[in-house]
């Protein structure tokens, strides 16, 4: 299979996950409502449920900040109800007006950290297992990572301004495009194809599941 095509699926299944693991999380909220009256109860309940995503994700943030030398002053990786709200973890860390490259970094971590979390996971080769609680328990955690690697509007704030310094930065390719020979481009895909490789099937796992939960909810 070329590059382009293993990361024109890679990202098709990502959109996947992204917009399947949102509408899955509705329709489940919708269920318990019906169950449980207090909205409050149901976040909270829901929120435990995604608990293992929610560490790797605040995780992610804390170790790119560090990592980024913007100095994060506190992490928070339990839910907490404050008034009439449920608040799920947050990192708080030194932000600079005009340093929206280093803001950008630290809002996307979690999608990083998420995709290395999965990475790490299928290395241990207990997914799919012979023993039933076991596949069970990757399953489950497969999917809180998944559903919880995508950052917030919060996280994102700075986004905006990476369009069009995207778009500056393709246009300077297209001034200078670089010489490099077919053996350096191949040596430069060949991780990229691995560790996409690696992960696929996991996604494809989340995105299965996701789909059947809005079929059957």
């Amino acid at each position: 299979m070329s590059i382009t095509l293993l990361i024109s699926l890679f990202i098709g299944e990502i959109i996947g996950i992204f917009f399947l693991s949102r509408l899955a999380l509705q329709k489940s909220y919708k269920v318990l409502k019906k169950i449980v009256r207090n909205d409050k109860s149901i976040l909270f309940f829901v929120s435990l449920i995604y608990f293992p995503g929610t560490v790797i994700h605040e995780l992610s943030h804390y170790i790119g900040a560090l990592l980024l030398n913007l100095h994060p002053r506190e992490i928070q990786l339990f839910p907490a109800i404050e008034g009439n709200k449920v608040k799920l973890g947050h990192v708080l860390y030194e932000k600079h007006p005009h340093d929206f490259i280093r803001s950008i970094l630290v809002g996307i971590a979690p999608f990083l950290g998420g995709l290395i979390s999965l990475w790490i996971l299928i290395q241990t080769k207990l997914f799919p297992g012979n023993v039933w609680w076991q596949t069970l328990l990757f399953g489950y955690l497969i999917l809180t990572i998944s559903a919880n690697m995508f950052s917030s509007k919060q996280d994102l704030v700075d986004v905006g301004y990476l369009i069009p310094f995207g778009l500056f930065i393709a246009f300077l390719f297209y001034l200078f495009p670089p010489s490099l020979s077919p053996s350096v481009l191949n040596q430069l895909a060949l991780p990229i194809s691995y560790f996409i490789q690696t992960i696929q099937p996991l996604l494809l796992f989340s995105l299965v599941v996701h789909a059947i939960l809005i079929v059957i909810l």
